[in-house]
């Protein structure tokens, strides 16, 4: 099977935070399993380069927007990498032959009758002499009476056109914002109210709740055409006639970089980007946060059916919830956020990765605290998973030089095994990324109670035989819960490989047939002191 990732684009004005991290893991997740499934994979995203806040960072810091561009996509580019989020490729939507294939899909709209020329008033600073785009914009939510940034009020989940938000004002300078004349090209969104009423009804099991419940909501306000053209500096042009002074709006064309990264990918290696994104027999995850799911449930499939080229529409929708630092609401502005790169440079990156899938936000908002944070490499990574497989192999090393000889299976353990590589992948598949990575540390935990029950010290003086085949079983355990913990923990997993000088390189259960451990046995995670957690806060605060 051909399966496609695509990873939501970070925005090029910034460094990578702890909600980009959540969000994007369960894309790496899902495509290591389909890797060891042995499908063809290509996982992708990349960096979001154009629009106003590109434009507005380069004025603050008298650069050119490229120089901003190309500072964050190398930044974004290692952070993903050491992070260890497997792309097969991460691009940029400054890329020329994303640039190329937009403006062809753009010029098809515009000759198909999809796009609308119309003049209007639009929202404009004086002061910052710029038109606005709806994320400078600030305002009230004429529908709850929230304060709003945009047209989407995340109070109510309302999504507006902007002329309907109330005491507008500039979000860069605070001034209140006036209307100029403007003339754009609107894509006709709403012609394809049908058509994603259809779409979200065969999908309503196989997308996050959140997306069914917002999709959902958006249908019955009434998809509202979209303006497609924004007048900017830094962008892509617009090849038509009476708008080259102004850029394709980055919501039109984002979106298609999941398309260009993997065509791109594809053609580099041989592969036919048609065969992913127009067979009936290939499956296509979108991987996101909640702020994103109507540019992926509604304005991306709308996109994809204009072209009218037989794109396949998105199969999984992977929405996850919002996450809060210690209790409050994740914001950079306000200091209170956590960068990818510094959780990176001082902690392991498992220990972050485990973390984040166990407390993947799936059905609710997860509240981040460094407290839970140490709490679980302590308690699950190092007391749990770690202790079984150090106590084992070091047992193993100390009292039979590394080997073993008496290697007799335990058919009840083999059966469970087996039934939770099943159980495992069917999650995964899903997108159910925590409950799969639950029920492996559930397992865990039975397989250090069978540890305990059996006393291997004792058999060990007792009755070597029947201690050997205990020890068996647990490295039989070690070796197959490692290969399901692939997708989640990239790098203790290889180091457990070394040590059974041993691997799996599919989905399947495999007995482990010998036992020839290697003679240095270190732990696969170091214990925190607990002093940590309040050094941490304190860091957060004096921001």
């Amino acid at each position: 099977m051909n399966i496609i990732i695509g990873i939501s684009w970070p925005f090029a004005n910034g460094e990578l935070h702890i909600g980009h991290a959540a969000s994007s893991l369960p894309g790496d997740v899902i495509a290591r399993y389909h890797r060891l499934k042995g499908n063809k994979v290509i996982l992708v995203s990349g960096t979001d380069c154009h629009g106003t806040p590109t434009e507005v960072k380069a004025l603050q810091e008298n650069k050119n927007p490229k120089e901003i561009v190309d500072a964050c996509h190398v930044s974004f580019a290692k952070d993903f990498k050491d992070f260890g989020i497997s792309f097969d490729l991460y691009n940029r939507t400054d890329d020329p032959d994303h640039k190329e294939f937009v403006q062809q899909q753009f010029l098809k709209y515009y000759n198909n009758g999809y796009l609308e020329e119309k003049e209007e008033e639009q929202l404009y600073c004086d002061h910052c002499k710029l038109f606005l785009a709806d994320r400078y914009i600030i305002g009230i939510c004429p529908k709850c009476g929230s304060e709003i940034k945009g047209d989407e009020c995340e109070k109510c989940g309302s999504l507006l056109t902007i002329d309907e938000v109330k005491g507008t004002k500039c979000a860069i300078c605070g001034n209140v914002a006036t209307y100029k004349k403007n003339k754009n090209l609107y894509f006709k969104l709403s012609n394809f109210q049908e058509d994603i009423k259809k779409l979200l009804d065969s999908k309503r099991t196989s997308w996050r709740e959140n997306a069914v419940n917002f999709t959902d909501r958006y249908l019955k306000e009434g998809i509202p055409d979209r303006c497609a053209t924004r007048t900017l500096n830094y962008g892509i042009d617009i090849p038509i006639e009476g708008f080259k002074d102004k850029k394709i709006y980055g919501w039109f064309e984002n979106v298609w970089g999941y398309v260009t990264a993997s065509k791109k990918f594809a053609e580099k290696n041989n592969l036919n980007w048609e065969d992913f994104w127009k067979n009936k027999d290939s499956k296509i995850y979108l991987v996101h946060a909640k702020d994103n799911i109507p540019f992926h449930t509604v304005i991306f499939p709308s996109l994809l059916l204009a072209t009218n080229d037989n794109y396949r529409l998105p199969d999984k929708i992977i929405s996850d919830e919002y996450i809060t630092i210690e209790g409050e609401k994740l914001s950079k502005s306000k200091g209170n956020y956590i960068t990818l790169r510094y959780l990176l440079d001082h902690y392991s990156v498992d220990a972050i990765r485990y973390y984040f899938s166990i407390n993947d936000p799936e059905t609710r908002d997860f509240n981040f605290t460094y407290e839970g944070f140490i709490n679980s490499i302590n308690g699950e990574l190092l007391g749990k998973w770690g202790n079984f497989v150090n106590r084992t192999l070091q047992f193993i090393n100390k009292s039979f030089a590394g080997k073993l000889k008496h290697l007799k299976v335990d058919e009840t353990i083999e059966e469970k095994l087996k039934a939770l590589y099943s159980s495992v992948g069917i999650d995964i598949d899903h997108g159910n990324t925590k409950d799969g990575l639950s029920k492996i540390f559930e397992f865990i935990n039975y397989s250090n109670k069978y540890f305990d029950e059996n006393e291997p010290w004792k058999l060990a003086k007792e009755d070597l035989a029947r201690c050997e085949e205990i020890l068996y079983n647990c490295c039989n355990i070690i070796y197959n819960i490692n290969n399901l913990l692939k997708p989640y923990l990239f790098e203790t997993t290889k180091k457990v490989e070394e040590y059974l000088n041993s691997n799996i390189s599919s989905w399947n259960y495999r007995r482990l047939e010998k036992v020839d451990l290697l003679k240095e046995i270190n732990p696969l995670f170091i214990r925190y002191d607990k002093k940590v957690i309040e050094e941490e806060r304190k860091k957060i605060e004096k921001k």
